[in-house]
């Protein structure tokens, strides 16, 4: 049986890898029978991922979160949403830029809602604000800085998105207590919802954050 984050840790670089061959390298030699050293793979995927994401998966990836437990609950919430509000601020980057140099331009709907949500900085608010752009920029035909964000970022994407909030809502904000077990099972369901958002994004390891 893999241990915990394994499977999230070799899958993620793999995908890592498609964007970026040079990490190739650390992956174990099939010819040689070589077994996957972890450790390794788990800090390329730290370092190649930007820094507001790379430090919450140091966190999750460290010795103290090895247990199914609330801890490392709330850590894999932390994750999620520091991740989503990174996309997000990328994306609202490129659309004030755009908007300035009249490349796209943003609908009276979109721009009273965004008034609306963000008077809170919530998750789903941010949720909302990856599909909107998206959306737009699709209806537009505008291209994005990040080019993969035409193609990874689809309706299941946005989907995948859309499963955190009400949990967040619920259990991140203690509004219902869990008990032991449950902890365990979400903790698994978790990390493999994380897991399918992080490979959509491993396009990442290809930019570095200024």
């Amino acid at each position: 049986m893999a241990a915990i984050n394994d499977l999230l840790i070799l899958s993620v670089f793999e995908e890592m890898v498609k964007s970026k061959p040079s990490l190739a390298k650390y992956l174990p030699s099939k010819e040689e029978n070589e077994e996957v050293d972890y450790r390794i793979l788990a800090d390329m995927v730290i370092k190649n991922f930007p820094w507001p994401i790379g430090v919450e998966l140091r966190r999750l990836f460290s010795g103290s979160m090895r247990q199914p437990d609330k801890l490392r609950l709330d850590q894999i919430f932390k994750t999620i949403e520091r991740t989503i509000q990174f996309l997000s601020f990328v994306m609202l980057v490129q659309v004030w830029y755009d908007v300035v140099k009249k490349k796209v331009s943003i609908p009276d709907s979109i721009k009273s809602e965004f008034v609306n949500r963000f008077t809170t900085l919530t998750m789903g608010n941010f949720c909302w604000l990856i599909r909107a752009f998206a959306t737009l920029y699709t209806e537009q035909k505008a291209e994005w800085f990040l080019a993969e964000i035409n193609e990874k970022f689809d309706k299941k994407f946005f989907a995948d998105l859309d499963f955190w909030v009400p949990e967040r809502n619920e259990i991140g904000h203690y509004q219902i207590n869990l008990e032991e077990e449950d902890i365990e099972k979400r903790c698994v369901e978790y990390e493999e919802k994380l897991r399918l958002i992080l490979i959509r994004i491993a396009f990442l390891a290809n930019y570095r954050l200024l």
